[in-house]
């Protein structure tokens, strides 16, 4: 069925496959690229069982959007959002829409026009060090190789005093993806009692996830103390005030400061991978990307005044974003008794929806499992709906760093693209890693020198 704004006649569906006791976690957690896009097939809006308790999957454009922008019925929370917050606290990603515009103004402020090249620039230096520590042949894990990097751009920019951060970054590289393991686990089993047998598994996430907290308390403290530099995030969000003259907490500054974490290493060290692995398996678009870097770059790093003269570098981005969302899945919680696509819907009621289906949907996207850069120029964009990608979410709780974060996969995937090739290692098959964020998992790719590997970056 197509649905119009004219026509707003909503079909409601049932999941399939629902199992004793299970219902339809199963489906929804073991095969979740096949199983969630074809719920489309059943309904605009689908009912789908977890375990006990009903949820509904909004699964077509239109009502994803009338969730997104309604956010005072349905908040955060749901599944996803109640495990997130075992790490991320109530920070601006996850907090209620009730304290939401509060603690927004406090960090609005590290993402300014001014402060974006300034963490582009961070971006620019440490690109210049991976590029420039490669060796042509060699083999490397391409997602381990980004992760690296997003974490000491995100670190740094986090943390900039010189003195400290070399460990905090050592410790976040150390700590953070197996934390972000245990949170998945956490949202795929919502078994209180297997998390808290002293398993090797529970036990490492809970050594993680304290020596994450020591990491953050310990800069936090350095920096209220006076002690600690005054343009980045920490500084940002220490000396920020509201109206009233209040500052955020401790505890809420953690919260802040683990949301940044998450949200600044994952999407683009996810995104980063997926445009390089996909720019290897398109000749035509690695010949473009080729021939824009040299034209711009000539062999040098870019930086962010860079970025207008990178339009087909940026397309590849958006294409890879599109495809692979890093942030795959999404829920919502109705907070009063209400109507979502005609249908009702009981307060307390869980709101699923995954950016990764809604991508996939041929009725908003033309070809929608190839690769095509160039359905992002102008002219094209024309011919798909308003924010139809939700890669970055949507509404008033559309991610904060959406800007900063295709600034920052831009200019690194150029970076990259001025000095090497990169090529899928014969014999690995690739499958799309389902975590807390969609990835390439291990991802073994050969680097092959386009220039003299002594030169400039």
């Amino acid at each position: 069925m197509t649905v119009t704004e004219e026509s707003r006649q909503y079909v409601l569906g049932d999941a399939p496959g629902r199992l004793p006791l299970l219902g339809n976690a199963l489906q929804i957690f073991r095969n979740p690229l096949d199983y969630l896009p074809a719920l489309r097939q059943q309904g605009d809006l689908v009912r789908v069982r977890l375990g006990r308790s009903t949820a509904y999957f909004a699964a077509t454009h239109d009502v994803v959007q009338e969730v997104l922008h309604r956010p005072r019925e349905f908040d955060k929370g749901g599944e996803f959002i109640d495990k997130m917050r075992v790490i991320l606290g109530d920070g601006v990603g996850t907090c209620s829409v009730k304290t939401h515009k509060r603690q927004r103004a406090f960090i609005q402020p590290a993402f300014t026009k001014g402060k974006i090249a300034g963490y582009s620039a961070v971006m620019a230096r440490h690109v210049a060090d991976l590029v420039g520590s490669w060796h042509g042949g060699q083999e490397i894990d391409l997602l381990e190789e980004m992760s690296k990097l997003t974490t000491r751009v995100t670190a740094e920019a986090m943390f900039s005093d010189q003195q400290v951060s070399a460990e905090a970054i050592a410790e976040v590289q150390r700590s953070f993806p197996v934390v972000w393991k245990g949170v998945y686990r956490r949202m795929t089993v919502p078994l209180p009692v297997v998390h808290d047998v002293p398993t090797k598994a529970n036990q490492d996430y809970r050594r993680a996830l304290r020596r994450l907290e020591n990491v953050i308390s310990s800069m936090r403290d350095a920096y209220r103390q006076g002690n600690g530099p005054q343009e980045d995030i920490l500084s940002i969000l220490v000396s920020g005030r509201d109206e009233n003259g209040a500052g955020l907490t401790d505890e809420q500054i953690r919260d802040e400061l683990m949301t940044v974490l998450a949200a600044g290493v994952e999407t683009p060290a996810s995104g980063l991978t997926w445009a390089l692995y996909l720019v290897s398996q398109h000749p035509d678009a690695e010949s473009r990307l080729h021939e824009e870097v040299d034209s711009v770059l000539g062999g040098r790093t870019a930086v962010d005044a860079d970025f207008p003269a990178l339009p087909f570098t940026n397309r590849v981005v958006n294409e890879a974003l599109r495809m692979y969302p890093p942030v795959w899945f999404i829920t919502r919680r109705a907070v009063v008794d209400t109507e979502l696509a005609g249908h009702a819907i009981p307060s307390g009621a869980s709101i699923l929806f995954s950016p990764y289906a809604l991508h996939r949907d041929p009725a908003v996207f033309t070809d929608p499992d190839a690769f095509v850069p160039d359905r992002w120029l102008p002219e094209n964009l024309k011919k798909i709906p308003r924010n139809a990608v939700i890669s970055f979410s949507g509404g008033t709780r559309k991610c904060l760093g959406d800007v900063l974060a295709n600034h920052e996969m831009t200019i690194a995937l150029a970076s990259i693209a001025a000095r090497w090739k990169i090529r899928h290692k014969p014999g690995h098959t690739i499958k799309p890693a389902v975590k807390a964020e969609l990835t390439t998992g291990h991802l073994p790719m050969i680097v092959e020198a386009r220039r003299h590997e002594g030169g400039a970056a």
